[in-house]
């Protein structure tokens, strides 16, 4: 069985409705920073890359990359150079191909960024195109399922107040969820204690996990100083609360505080994580599977695992394809955790995509679907596509 066609797909599905103005700085009409401490762009449409990959049996696997802004990077990337490299391979020999996609970059010195995260669609595409081949779940060809659900935790608490919030935390709780995980207000540490103690005093930790994402913004006093506090408030974890670069400001931290410091969303690759955690700089390994794919994931897991830490792979704005990826492996690997629920992205794709896995009560269950399970409708999908390449032998 051989690659003989890829097809990428570069997706922007536009908001619903106006985006709110915020303190927003809008560099394009799209894209904006929000102005602040460490700023990241945005966009205001939910944008991913798909790829299809068919071979000469006529067989098709789906992948997707995390690409949340300027997805036209990492699709130029497959067109003219992963894509063509990848055709006439054999996608069981996926692993293999991760590392020669990796060998053609790191003489360039470019072995992160956009560039990994084209491997990715291909990667995640290689390992749908295998268990629709064999019939079977991609979660069985890792190796097997340790668990048939998977506790999730909602990402998503919106909400501009501490009273909104805590309105969205009981709505939350109501859909059937006892995990959540709170993104800073990014004003310091105040506003962020202030709204978590509140939560805390009115769910107690039998009843509610809590979980603060940090995104880099808080400066190594106001890390640790809120560190202390968030042992007293009995959290999961503390991710992300020190500029991304600052290895050993983590590794600090980790000894200096009781919650665990969770680490993972910009790294890719094993060699990354290597020196993180080789490091002691996390103590909860986040993963994302659109800047790692499957075949790299499931090394950095089995890495963690040696180093007796979790797992609780991160995810962002991914749609059906990366989020059943996600799934899989979240199956696959025995130090999981506790899996990142993103609803907007799902909600978006829901136009023109179904997967098998379904969210019931806070838990999804594992699919056993060939592949990755997931059916995407081409007809629909096609006034969402802004770029498309076709590439063949």
């Amino acid at each position: 069985m051989k690659i003989n066609r890829i097809e990428v797909f570069v997706v922007k599905i536009p908001p619903s409705q106006a985006p709110a103005a915020g303190n927003r700085r809008y560099l394009t009409q799209d894209y904006y920073i929000n102005v602040g401490r460490r700023s990241c762009i945005y966009s205001n449409n939910v944008e991913t890359v798909f790829v299809k990959a068919t071979t000469d049996e006529g067989i098709v696997g789906w992948g997707e990359l995390l690409a949340p802004t300027n997805p036209e990077v990492a699709a130029t990337i497959l067109k003219d150079h992963l894509g063509p490299l990848a055709l006439g391979a054999d996608p069981f020999h996926s692993q293999v191909l991760w590392d020669q996609m990796l060998d053609t970059l790191r003489e360039r010195g470019y072995t992160g960024g956009y560039l990994v995260d084209a491997m990715t669609g291909l990667d995640v595409a290689f390992w749908d195109l295998k268990g629709k081949a064999l019939g079977m779940p991609v979660y069985k060809l890792l190796g097997g399922s340790y668990r048939d659900k998977l506790r999730c935790y909602c990402s998503s608490v919106p909400g501009r107040t501490t009273e909104e919030r805590l309105e969205s935390v009981d709505r939350i709780l109501e859909e059937g969820f006892d995990a959540i995980k709170i993104h800073t207000f990014g004003k310091g540490k105040t506003e962020d204690l202030g709204l978590l103690t509140a939560i805390r005093k009115r769910y107690d930790a039998s009843r509610l996990d809590l979980m603060l994402d940090g995104h880099g913004k808080f400066l190594h006093s106001e890390a640790f100083s809120l560190g202390r506090a968030l042992g007293e408030l009995d959290m999961l974890f503390f991710e992300a609360p020190l500029v991304f670069e600052d290895i050993q400001g983590h590794r600090k931290l980790a000894e200096a505080i009781d919650t665990a410091v969770a680490v993972g969303e910009p790294l890719r690759t094993i060699y990354t994580f290597r020196d993180w955690i080789s490091a002691g700089a996390l103590e909860v390994a986040q993963p994302d599977l659109g800047r790692n794919g499957i075949s790299e994931m499931m090394r950095i897991a089995h890495y963690a695992e040696a180093h007796h830490l979790m797992f609780a792979p991160h995810l962002s704005v991914h749609q059906l394809v990366g989020t059943a990826a996600t799934v899989h492996v979240s199956a696959a690997v025995s130090n999981f955790l506790i899996f990142e629920y993103q609803p907007n992205g799902l909600r978006a794709a829901a136009a023109y995509s179904e997967a098998s896995f379904k969210l019931e009560k806070g838990y999804i269950q594992v699919p056993d679907d060939p592949g990755l399970g997931v059916f995407i409708d081409e007809a629909a999908l096609r006034p969402f596509v802004t770029q498309y390449a076709d590439i063949k032998q």
